[in-house]
């Protein structure tokens, strides 16, 4: 699936968004203003339900990925380049929409592709219905207590390899 944004419309919203960072991600004018995202042949309108859902997967799977390396959210973020506030909010607020600047930054840090991560905030208007699955899955299964066990490291591991693959779809 291609979408088409214009410079002139991206620099619409951004300018009537007070709250946007103007410097994250990568310039867009290499390509014309085209973005690929993920086959998104099962894809359906994401509805205020399905948003939250995603966004507690969005959040086991930042913390998950958070302890895997040993990091406090204090350390994540300063590594990260993020506000510390807006990732607590991630990371514990299923209503909250993480600005394009943080899913950026954690993409960039942990190596999840962008388009997935994007999807989990719920800022996309489409979703892949496989990937939303797989999250829904992954964060019912998962325990936030204690240490990381071989089988959390695993499970994490895999969800991850599924997140590259959808992009990849």
């Amino acid at each position: 699936m291609k979408l088409h944004f214009t410079n002139g419309w991206l620099q619409q919203k951004i300018s009537a968004d007070p709250d946007v960072d103007i410097e994250a991600g990568p310039a867009i004018d290499g390509d014309g203003g085209h973005l690929e995202l993920a086959n998104v042949d099962n894809a359906a309108p994401a509805e205020s339900r399905t948003r939250v859902q995603f966004r507690i997967g969005l959040g086991v799977l930042v913390r998950k990925l958070r302890r895997r390396d040993g990091l406090s959210v204090a350390e994540l973020a300063r590594r990260a380049d993020v506000s510390e506030e807006e990732l607590r909010q991630v990371e514990h607020n299923p209503n909250y929409t993480a600005r394009p600047h943080l899913i950026h930054q954690l993409s960039n840090y942990f190596s999840v592709p962008l388009v997935a991560l994007s999807q989990m905030a719920g800022t996309t208007d489409q979703i892949d219905r496989v990937l939303f699955n797989e999250t829904v899955r992954y964060a019912a299964y998962s325990d936030d207590l204690g240490t990381m066990s071989n089988e959390e490291r695993r499970a994490l591991d895999a969800f991850v390899a599924t997140l590259v693959d959808r992009a990849k779809a």
